[in-house]
C-alpha cells in the first residue's frame, strides 16, 4: 500500500528555533512561526520549501515536520532525534546516560544540537563530562559560558545595588515634572526675502 497525500493535505510543522523561523517562497507565501508554534502547511507548499535555496536546510534544522509520510516523499531520511521536544532534549541532558547523549549529539539535527547547548548553559548542567561531550561537538566551552553568564548576572546585581535610591517617597505631584510656564511671549520673527 502505497503512500498517499494531496498537495493541499495539511502537514503539522513545528518551529525548533529558539527563536523566530519564518520563509518566502516564489510564489509569494510567507509564513512565520513563533518559537514553538506548530502550523498546519498544505504538502505542496512543502515540496515548493524543499527545492527552495536554503530550504532544505530550514526543513532539517529549524522545522520539524511532524508527519512520517509527509517526510518520506521529500526524501527526507531523519533520525528519530529529529523529531526530539525541548522537554525531550532536557532530560536527555540531565536525567539520560552518556551513551544516549553521544547518540543525540551524533544523529541529532544542528537545531536540535543549537536547543541541547542553550539548555546546557542557561541552566548550568552539573555533569561535567555531558558539558565536555556537548563543547566536543558545538565548539563551545560550556563551563567557559557558564561563567561568563554568572559574571554577567553578578554585575548587574552589583550596578542595582550601587544604584542610588530615594530615601524619602516623592507624593503624586512631586513624582512628575511640571510644565514650566513661559513668562513671555516668544518672539515673533518678521521674514524677509531679497531678491
Amino acid at each position: 500500500m502505497g503512500i498517499t497525500i494531496n498537495d493541499d493535505d495539511l502537514i503539522s510543522v513545528r518551529n525548533r528555533n529558539n527563536g523566530e523561523t519564518w520563509y518566502i517562497l516564489e510564489n509569494g507565501i510567507t509564513r512565520t512561526f513563533s518559537i514553538n508554534e506548530v502550523k498546519k502547511v498544505p504538502y505542496k507548499e512543502l515540496v515548493e520549501l524543499s527545492y527552495s535555496v536554503g530550504g532544505r536546510a530550514l526543513l532539517e534544522d529549524d522545522l520539524v515536520i511532524e508527519n512520517k509520510e509527509a517526510l518520506k516523499l521529500l526524501n527526507m531520511n531523519v533520525e528519530p532525534e529529529y523529531f526530539y521536544t525541548e522537554a525531550e532534549i532536557r532530560k536527555i541532558l540531565f536525567e539520560k546516560s552518556y551513551d544516549e547523549l553521544a547518540d543525540f549529539l551524533d544523529f541529532a539535527p544542528e537545531g536540535a544540537i543549537q536547543i541541547a547547548k542553550d539548555i546546557a548553559v542557561k541552566e548550568e548542567i552539573p555533569d561535567v563530562k555531558k558539558r565536555e561531550m556537548l563543547g566536543a561537538k558545538t565548539g563551545l566551552n560550556i563551563n567557559n559560558a557558564i561563567m561568563v553568564n554568572k559574571l554577567m548576572e553578578d554585575e548587574d546585581e552589583k550596578k542595582e545595588a550601587e544604584a542610588p535610591k530615594r530615601r524619602v517617597a516623592l507624593s503624586e505631584e512631586k513624582a512628575e515634572p511640571e510644565a514650566k510656564e513661559r513668562r513671555a511671549a516668544a518672539p515673533k520673527y518678521n521674514v524677509v526675502t531679497t531678491k
